[in-house]
């Protein structure tokens, strides 16, 4: 299967390569663009439409695949399933330590990134008002108790997920390369094919 892989603020692709690796060893492909700028500092609906141009000229406009976001990239990954229309393309949403309801980190970060990302934002009001966009594709999601960037933690949780899951990561950045993330996210690929 096709497994686009979206990264978090100030980060490159490159955080997911050894998820990809694993990854590819169970037969699937995966895709880590390097969206620009990494700071988000035009919005991150900005970043989702250079989502939907990266996937629909890297594995074309109608494959269908998986979709994994990872911290400010779940909130991009959201973007584009909702209001661009990506859903419609995505058997799987893996949601991995994101600020789904906000985080209070952001409220201390400068610039559109992280003013999309603080609590009862525009942007977030938008895409938890309307969630219809999601109803075939499900949805995975992961969270670390142990969580410095995401606070409250609970903020990961997605009410509408098929499951939620808590891994005892000891950083945000640590759920990359935690097995449990990477395992579930390949048996439960594995059982859909």
């Amino acid at each position: 299967m096709e497994i686009i892989m979206v990264h978090g603020i100030w980060d490159k692709g490159t955080v997911y390569r050894r998820m990809a690796d694993f990854l590819g060893e169970q037969g699937h492909n995966c895709h880590y663009p390097d969206l620009e700028p990494a700071n988000g500092a035009h919005g991150l609906a900005d970043l989702a439409e250079k989502l939907k141009v990266y996937i629909d000229q890297t594995i074309g406009s109608d494959v269908p695949f998986a979709l994994i976001g990872f911290s400010m990239g779940t909130v991009i990954s959201r973007y584009y399933l909702q209001v661009l229309g990506g859903a419609s393309r995505v058997s799987h949403f893996f949601s991995i330590s994101g600020p789904l309801h906000g985080t209070l980190t952001a409220h201390f970060w400068p610039g559109k990134a992280s003013r999309d990302m603080r609590f009862r934002s525009k942007l977030l009001q938008q895409l938890n008002a309307d969630t219809s966009a999601l109803e075939h594709t499900t949805i995975h999601s992961y969270r670390t108790p142990f969580d410095l960037l995401i606070i409250p933690t609970r903020s990961s949780h997605w009410n509408i997920a098929a499951d939620n899951h808590i891994v005892p990561a000891l950083f945000h950045h640590r759920m990359l390369i935690h097995c449990k993330v990477s395992q579930h996210i390949a048996e439960t690929l594995k059982s859909s094919d």
